[in-house]
């Protein structure tokens, strides 16, 4: 094959792998508008507020996977990290539930449950919405139930 051919060649090749990086680049940088948004799916920092004026929120990491499950830090020391799942339910409408454990004084170990139940309308990076909290003794016995609000913002990439 003649040189120059060999060259032109090559000088496609290169030119066609260019556009195909460039087109991926931009597909993996490319953030869909957040107002069409109809997913739970990411990192938050959210925000607990019980109506209850004696018990005192908190803001908390929430990681929620693309498949449904949510992994979500409690308010207190007394209570592990919580887990469960979510589902869309309506226009940029969710529900979700997630449980957990409560742990006694230094040395007694578990001493009971909980469960988190809530509705949450996401808006662009943010999301709110009502919240029951129930807790139970470790034989099944309600023990305790408050409510509240939680609202939610989506922490996004933040390149250097």
């Amino acid at each position: 094959m003649p040189r120059n051919v060999l060259q032109r060649r090559m000088w496609w090749n290169g030119v066609v792998v260019s556009v195909l990086v460039s087109g991926a680049l931009l597909a993996l940088s490319a953030k869909p508008s957040s107002a069409n948004v109809q997913t739970l799916a990411g990192a938050w920092n959210v925000t607990i507020a019980f109506d209850d004026s004696a018990l005192v929120g908190c803001t908390t990491p929430s990681l929620i996977t693309k498949d449904g499950g949510v992994v979500a830090q409690s308010c207190d020391v007394s209570e592990s990290p919580g887990y469960g799942e979510w589902r869309r339910i309506g226009n940029h409408q969710f529900a979700g539930t997630f449980v957990g454990v409560t742990y006694g004084a230094p040395g007694t170990g578990v001493s009971g449950t909980y469960k988190v139940r809530g509705t949450l309308v996401v808006s662009g990076d943010t999301f709110s919405g009502p919240f029951l909290t129930e807790i139970f003794a470790l034989d099944g016995t309600l023990l305790f139930s408050t409510t509240g609000t939680v609202t939610g913002q989506r922490i996004g990439v933040e390149p250097l």
